[in-house]
């Protein structure tokens, strides 16, 4: 009697320890041992840390169909989605995609990583490069652009640095896409204008005379040097509200208002969004209407 009372005790505790664990749900994948609180499986065979990432363990599973000792701890990788590009590995906050062979560092400059998926089929290979996908050159861009400066301008500097400077800094850099200038056309952003060296010089005082020994006359003083760009008394006909005065020497355009309007030697009218597609910058790398 006392041996039947003690199998009776033994089985019920059997049962109980069967039941303390939620059952399995036919749905989940082969090996998991509890569901994380984001909807996502888990294999790692102890319940802590199990769900690391996805919010914590929403149930837990070990003792049904607990994993074996040698299964990976790590949790499934978020399923990689349909309308990701090929050889993306992770999806960064501001909507685009890396191909980034690590975590770590993946999305910089993109607002850090959101989604990883670097362990699914679509994963790039170990030797993929590193840096995200460039940003894509807009339709309106003139041919050759690299980059949008911060101040709306755009620069077909070859290199990322040094590209706006003047301009308020980069803000869209396509240098890795097919517009893209080869290095020996691109022009540094940098380069001052020939016309706000050739206003210096026009403006600077002519050296007074030399002192000379008595009895001998006073050496007359030099004239001043002679404007680099000689002015008409009245602007070239043809200007307007929307036109812009471009000087195809210096490649700097003046707009209306300005005291090289229509004045320069050489130039021709035309809109300010063709001279800036045409290669052209405005004074002092500002457009008109930030004058």
């Amino acid at each position: 009697m006392k041996a039947l009372f003690m199998s009776l005790v033994l089985s019920l505790g059997f049962i109980a320890v069967q039941h303390a664990h939620a059952q399995a749900p036919a749905a989940a994948p082969a090996g998991s041992t509890g569901l994380c609180k984001d909807g996502t499986y888990t294999t790692t065979a102890t319940k802590k840390g199990a769900c690391r990432g996805h919010k914590g363990v929403k149930e837990w599973y070990a003792a049904d169909a607990a994993a074996p000792a040698s299964a990976p701890a790590a949790t499934a990788p978020e399923a990689t989605p349909a309308a990701a590009p090929a050889g993306s590995t992770g999806l960064c906050k501001d909507g685009t995609y890396t191909t980034n062979a690590t975590k770590k560092g993946a999305c910089r400059g993109h607002k850090g990583v959101k989604e990883w998926y670097a362990d699914n089929a679509t994963a790039a290979p170990a030797s993929a490069p590193a840096a995200t996908a460039p940003e894509a050159t807009p339709a309106a861009a003139p041919a050759g652009s690299t980059g949008l400066c911060k101040d709306g301008t755009y620069t077909t500097n070859a290199t990322k640095k040094g590209a706006c400077r003047g301009h308020k800094g980069v803000k869209e850099w396509y240098a890795d896409n097919a517009t893209a200038a080869p290095t020996a056309a691109a022009a540094p952003a940098s380069t001052p204008t020939a016309t706000t060296a050739t206003r210096k010089t026009a403006t600077t005082p002519a050296a007074a005379p030399a002192p000379v020994a008595a009895p001998a006359p006073v050496a007359a003083p030099a004239p001043a040097a002679a404007p680099a760009h000689p002015a008409q008394t009245a602007p070239a006909a043809g200007g307007g509200a929307d036109q812009v005065w471009v000087n195809p020497e210096t490649k700097v355009y003046h707009c209306q208002g300005d005291q090289w309007y229509g004045k320069t030697k050489q130039g021709s009218y035309m809109t300010e969004a063709a001279a800036i597609a045409a290669g052209n910058r405005g004074t002092q790398g500002k457009p008109c209407s930030a004058k």
